[in-house]
């Protein structure tokens, strides 16, 4: 059998057409199916270059948390999820959440101590509004001091019962005691049914990094709201900062920023956090600058997963 030169030049331009329609056909069923991917991991909040973990939020915030977290389970529930029954908040957020702007955040952590009440009297001289996140404390002159937070018109939330933040986060089920334990003290010596808290180091921490997850969609399946930082105003470094230094970390820590959460620790060894008050709130509203409490109803800031 003899063929011709024309058949062999249809073949040469059959197996040429077939090397440039192959690989475009598989290219594009590929990235069809890489684009859908990519979508439903945009649709979950995650970052398709890294699934699995939350996209970096916007400039000016850690993280973004949603306004609810699909935690339905086929089956049984877990342990964790059948205990302590009444322990639901009563935050009902829909939608998007209050992301106000030119407002500053003043939270402070591990409420009670021997500076609440000067920090409680700086505030109310320039008639400013903050968030305290209370540890607990069974002594009368604390459950004093969580009364006047509540009286004075500051949002009062969740830090943790205990300190320890062993003891806090051994396991899904001992976090969900610890709060319980927080949550019923502070109902019961203010009438406050609180809305918001914060984890103990923030959401995402080397203490909580085997359950973190599990954590956060516990927390907001039972209606609570958490808030992390983005500015730690009084982080300095060794030893206890100046009320110069707190100032100095809030005001320029809040250029180029519309809005952000301040963290101060309200505790031993951190007495200047009420000194530097006047100073940022001067300043800060010489700036445009506003301040307001936090409530269920603002958007959060929040850590990034790694």
């Amino acid at each position: 059998m003899t063929f011709s030169v024309r058949f062999f030049k249809r073949l040469i331009l059959l197996v040429l057409l077939l090397m440039i329609v192959v690989p475009t056909c598989c290219a594009f069923f590929f990235w069809q199916k890489t684009g859908n991917l990519e979508r439903q991991l945009a649709e979950q909040g995650e970052d398709p270059s890294r699934p699995g973990q939350v996209s970096p939020a916007p400039s000016g915030d850690p993280g973004v948390v949603p306004t609810s977290y699909d935690t339905a389970l086929e089956g049984e529930p877990l342990n964790y999820q059948t205990l302590f029954p009444d322990l639901y908040g009563t935050a009902s957020v829909t939608g998007q959440r209050t992301k106000a702007i030119d407002t500053v955040y003043l939270t402070f952590d591990c409420t009670p101590s021997s500076n609440t009440l000067e920090i409680l009297d700086k505030l109310d001289v320039y008639g400013i509004k903050a968030t305290f996140f209370v540890n607990g404390s069974t002594d009368l002159d604390a459950q004093d001091v969580l009364k006047q937070i509540v009286d004075r018109g500051h949002t009062i939330g969740l830090r943790g019962n205990s300190t320890s933040y062993q003891k806090i986060y051994q396991s899904v089920e001992a976090y969900l005691e610890d709060f319980n334990e927080i949550y019923n003290l502070v109902y019961e010596t203010t009438g406050v049914r609180a809305e918001i808290f914060r984890f103990p180091g923030g959401s995402v921490n080397s203490y909580n990094s085997g359950i973190y997850q599990e954590l956060i969609a516990e927390m907001l399946r039972r209606n609570f709201v958490f808030f992390d930082w983005s500015i730690p105003g009084d982080s300095s470094g060794v030893g206890e900062p100046s009320a110069e230094e707190i100032s100095a970390n809030v005001v320029n820590g809040m250029a180029g920023k519309d809005r952000a959460i301040v963290k101060f620790r309200d505790s031993v060894g951190r007495g200047a956090v009420a000194g530097a008050i006047p100073a940022i709130v001067n300043e800060l509203q010489a700036l445009g600058y506003s301040f307001q409490p936090l409530t269920a109803s603002v958007l959060p800031v929040v850590f990034s997963y790694p």
